[in-house]
Parts: C-alpha cells; sequence; structure tokens
C-alpha cells in the first residue's frame, strides 16, 4: 500500500470541542467550506482538510479512495484524534465512506453530502478539458481565465467554483493547484464504488432534489445498509447543495450532529 501523506488542514473553534472532519469534493478545496466551517466551530472543532491532489496538500500519483482514506487515518494520528465526526461531499462523500469501512472505530457520525457508494459513469470530461486548456501562463489577470471557462462552460456557478483553483505565479502568470494530469487519469476511480456494508454508524444522507447523484435506488442500499439512518432532500438544490443553500443545509447537518 501506498504510504499515507500528510493533509493540509484548516481548524476552527476550540480544540476540546468534539472534531469534525470535512471533505471537499473533485476540484474543490477546504475553502470551499470557510462558511459552513465558522458556524460549525460554535459547537465543534472543525478540520477542513484538503484532500490530496487538491488545495495545499501535497501532489502524488495514486488517486484511489483507500489511498484517500488511509491519508485520513493519518491525519487522525498526526493530530492525535480519537475520534470525529465526518462529513464529505461528492468525491470527499466517497472518501468518508472508505474511511467508514476500514476505520468505523474512529467515527462519530457520518454525513454523506449528494453521493452514494455505486459507481458513476465518468461525466468530468468537459471540465478538464476545459481547465487544461486554459491560457493560465500567459493570462495577465484572472479575467481570462475565467472568459475561457465560461467560454468552454457556459456554467457561471461551476466557473466561479473552478477559479478558486487559480494561483497567481510571482513569475507571472497562473497555475492551478489541484494535480489535474493525476485527477484526469483517475477520472474512473474517483466515479468508481466503494464498499457499503452493514453497520450501525449513525449516518445522514443529505442530497439534492435536483440532482441526480443520489436516487431511490441509492437510497434503499443505505438504508439497507446503515441500520442508524436519516435521510434529508432538499428540494430545489442541484449537487453543489451546500453552496446553493447553505441555510438548510447547516441546520439539518447542526441537528443531526447534537441528536
Amino acid at each position: 500500500m501506498t504510504p499515507a501523506i500528510s493533509l493540509h488542514c484548516r481548524i476552527l473553534g476550540k480544540p476540546d470541542a468534539p472534531n469534525l472532519i470535512v471533505l471537499h469534493g473533485l476540484l474543490g478545496t477546504s475553502d470551499n467550506w470557510q462558511t459552513l466551517g465558522k458556524a460549525y466551530s460554535a459547537t465543534h472543532c472543525v478540520h477542513l482538510i484538503d484532500q490530496r491532489n487538491h488545495g495545499r496538500s501535497p501532489h502524488h500519483d495514486e488517486h484511489t479512495y483507500q489511498a484517500m482514506a488511509c491519508d485520513l487515518q493519518h491525519y487522525f494520528e498526526e493530530n492525535k484524534l480519537r475520534t470525529a465526526s465526518v462529513l464529505g461531499h461528492s468525491m470527499g462523500g466517497k472518501t468518508a465512506l472508505m474511511f467508514a469501512h476500514l476505520f468505523p472505530e474512529r467515527i462519530e457520525k457520518l454525513i454523506v453530502a449528494d453521493i452514494a457508494s455505486h459507481s458513476y459513469s465518468p461525466h468530468h470530461q468537459a471540465i478538464f478539458d476545459a481547465v487544461q486548456s486554459a491560457p493560465l501562463r500567459d493570462a495577465h489577470n484572472r479575467n481570462a481565465i475565467q472568459n475561457h471557462l465560461q467560454q468552454q462552460l457556459n456554467d457561471p456557478g461551476v466557473v466561479a467554483f473552478l477559479m478558486k483553483n487559480a494561483r497567481r505565479r510571482k513569475e507571472g502568470g497562473f497555475v492551478w493547484r489541484p494535480n489535474l494530469d493525476v485527477l484526469a487519469k483517475a477520472l474512473g476511480e474517483v466515479v468508481g464504488e466503494v464498499p457499503l456494508e452493514t453497520n450501525t454508524l449513525p449516518t445522514l444522507v443529505i442530497y439534492g432534489g435536483q440532482s441526480n447523484y443520489v436516487d431511490d435506488n441509492a437510497l434503499e442500499t443505505f438504508d439497507k445498509s446503515c441500520m442508524q439512518l436519516d435521510t434529508h432532500c432538499i428540494e430545489d438544490a442541484g449537487h453543489w447543495l451546500h453552496a446553493s443553500h447553505p441555510d438548510e443545509f447547516k441546520k439539518v447537518t447542526l441537528e443531526f450532529l447534537a441528536s
């Protein structure tokens, strides 16, 4: 097994409060969760983590859910965390499910946001084509990159999300923070299945009513496997439900964590 790497993390809240780990999705960063992280920090010590090949965490040629779960276990050991609740969105949700499979004794409560354990058809290629063809090195400002992405994707929300990954270089131009070459090769792994066996972990599955990531079959699988399952649908939300409907997302997740 590939050795675990040390993950970058931003910690909010009091160190003696219950621990809450937050895991972002593909091409996301811990920065995406700062606002919700501050809300959670009133009751928890919040660990906003950059997963491998993302944000400020190290790059590595391997990008599998087993590797990311082992990175998280290494983070627990490095920071002397005995247990924590874990919240993961999309790819982060699958990392959380793999972590729960490998290290269930570490988890207090599990929150899976708009993702299921089953495999999906690859569907990120257009995004990777857009970011990999962006004129980063020659760009004099962020607008040049943003305009390119908008022309390619025609989705202001996705473009704004992706632009958080553009970092200005001292020598001029920009660079993407994520390890795009490795992530592009790992797309099949990212959309692949993760284990979901019978368990007694308190689990919340929260999903968007306008998203196609969690359907009735996925909910049935969760219901059969998770003996302590809560579910909540944010009816008007799509896949990025925590960003589009932060108040409802915050309310439901905080109530679950406090229950």
